[in-house]
């Protein structure tokens, strides 16, 4: 891995196609329903009414949460329009700068190799850039999360006001995006380090009882200002991001013990040749009481496994650990070319375990592009495309398995890190496209709307309509006036009237409104069919726009 890391074209062309999959398709893609939606509603709702402490918008009260990530929505909105790319631009962002800190800060820990070798890991990885490309609070969570770990674990290692307020700005700036999380991984680990590490009393110069209470100033002071507009608000925050996610799931996202141990293989699939070997060689570094191995489990006991036991699951809640983990999986790859490197039989392993697991990938994305797709998005590009992606990918990642294999580590490293980069290239630029037309049917309406609307029309959105919050959101574009009717039989009576209305309602409801209508001799002057397909509800759904 050090010939890599020395090789300057090596690493541009790895930084190249991570910038590149960050930013593709980020200004053409609808946003996904439902989180990304309801936060560039919240965002575009505070710059249209001036209210920057409580997020409002249509169909996403379930989606509030504390302001800091619509802040930077709705500034970016402020410098580049309200769009797709300015949605996306502060997760793009925030883990651009969580490699940086995993860089700047992670070198003075972990020192410069390993810091790198972390970063490369990460930008290969199958979740991370991913993650990037959709506006949710978990990119810039992530962000703070690794500032304030590792500064922390910087401050142990060398003593520094600057590392010390670091922590705090991390800690301070998360609790602001999401409430407890980054209490839970900061205050574990504190309190892992202050029971296990050598240098434990080291952190008494953290002066928590002094910081903590300035860092949650902020927060407390918002949550105060809106507790004064709306005291509802703030109890239902609390029932809904607390005490129900310790108590049970919530809206059915759970799963078995092991849910997330299961996340990391898939999010770093490419590097399951060293992967086992990463987590058994930690246990073994914890035993002979290394620093930075005390430090690395702090961390994962904090962000990983603390979520392990708790009932409501989603993907996305351990991302603060894979930091960590591409530490430790950059560790055996600095070290896998040394003769007395103790795990080459695991090595060797994982490389037949990774060929077969990627090859039963590619098979699956067949599986779908023949069966599924066609079925569901009714269309058979998909089947090309896919093919065509798997004879592109399955011969590189049978190449990087075999070098591994053969203890070729060079080479083989350098192919891993080639698959899973581009992997996510290939999946953005070919797949993609092709299912973009069917899941963006709540921007179509949106335009068709504005086609066929006058200038102060109203829209009228009937009951049988999903409620997914990308649809009022492209509809506020243009349509200041906006108004859901829970009665079918209004529909037919809005219609009468002769007023500037535009209505969207589903099969249901346009049938009823027809024979409605048909009954005082009346007939719909225009109709028309908008298709689509629901990805979070994997449900096909059919629009009627009536005037």
């Amino acid at each position: 891995m050090q010939s890599l890391l020395k090789n300057r074209w090596f690493l541009v062309v790895v930084v190249a196609i991570f910038l590149f999959n960050l930013f593709v398709m980020n200004d053409t893609a609808m946003l996904w329903d439902e989180d990304e939606s309801a936060y560039a509603g919240f965002a575009a709702q505070m710059l249209e009414t001036g209210d920057w402490t409580i997020p409002k918008f249509d169909w996403s009260e379930i989606h509030r949460k504390p302001p800091l990530h619509f802040w930077t929505i709705a500034v970016s909105y402020k410098v580049f329009g309200v769009n797709e790319f300015a949605t996306r631009l502060p997760s793009v962002l925030a883990i651009l700068g969580t490699l940086l800190v995993l860089f700047f800060v992670g070198q003075k820990v972990f020192g410069r190799d390993t810091a790198l070798t972390a970063c490369v890991v990460l930008m290969a990885s199958l979740f991370v850039p991913n993650v990037a490309k959709v506006a949710v609070v978990d990119s810039s969570l992530l962000f703070c999360q690794t500032l304030a770990v590792l500064s922390l674990c910087a401050f142990l290692r060398e003593p520094s006001w600057k590392w010390s307020l670091l922590f705090w700005l991390g800690v301070t700036l998360g609790v602001l995006l999401k409430g407890p999380p980054i209490l839970i991984l900061t205050g574990g680990l504190w309190l892992f380090l202050a029971i296990f590490h050598p240098e434990r009393k080291r952190l008494i110069g953290t002066h928590p009882w002094v910081f903590l209470p300035l860092a949650l100033l902020p927060l407390l002071i918002w949550g105060y200002v809106a507790w004064q507009r709306d005291s509802g608000f703030i109890t239902w925050l609390i029932d809904w991001y607390i005490l129900k996610r310790m108590s049970g799931s919530v809206l059915g996202q759970t799963g078995p013990p092991g849910y997330y141990l299961a996340v990391f293989l898939l999010s770093f699939l490419v590097f399951l040749p060293v992967f086992p070997a990463a987590l058994w060689d930690l246990i073994r570094r914890i035993r002979e009481r290394e620093n930075t191995a005390l430090m690395l489990a702090g961390w994962l006991v904090s962000g990983w496994l603390f979520y392990e036991i708790l009932p409501s699951k989603l993907p996305a809640y351990t991302l603060a650990a894979h930091p960590a983990i591409a530490v430790l999986i950059a560790h055996q790859l600095l070290h896998i070319h040394q003769e007395n490197y103790p795990y080459k039989k695991w090595v060797s392993g994982g490389s037949v375990m990774f060929v077969l697991l990627f090859f039963a990938l590619m098979v699956g994305m067949l599986y779908a592009g023949f069966l599924v797709a066609p079925m569901l998005l009714g269309g058979s590009k998909m089947v090309v495309r896919a093919i065509f992606m798997m004879f592109l990918i399955w011969p590189l990642s049978f190449i990087a398995g075999t070098l591994m294999f053969a203890k070729r580590y060079t080479y083989g490293i350098g192919s891993l890190i080639l698959t899973g980069m581009l992997f996510t290239t290939f999946a953005w630029l070919f797949l993609m496209p092709q299912i973009e037309p069917y899941r963006n049917a709540p921007k179509r309406i949106a335009d068709i709307a504005k086609e066929i609307s006058t200038e102060g029309t109203t829209i009228i959105i009937g009951g049988d309509v999903s409620a997914i919050p990308s649809i009022p959101f492209y509809l506020s574009q243009d349509f200041k006036y906006r108004y859901y009717f829970d009665d079918s039989k209004e529909i037919a009576n809005t219609l009468r009237t002769g007023y500037p209305y535009t209505i969207i309602v589903g099969d249901e409801w346009k049938a009823i409104a027809e024979k409605d209508m048909a009954t005082t001799g009346d007939t719909i002057s225009s109709m028309i069919h908008v298709k689509g397909f629901a990805l979070d509800h994997m449900t096909p759904e059919s629009y009627w726009i009536l005037r």
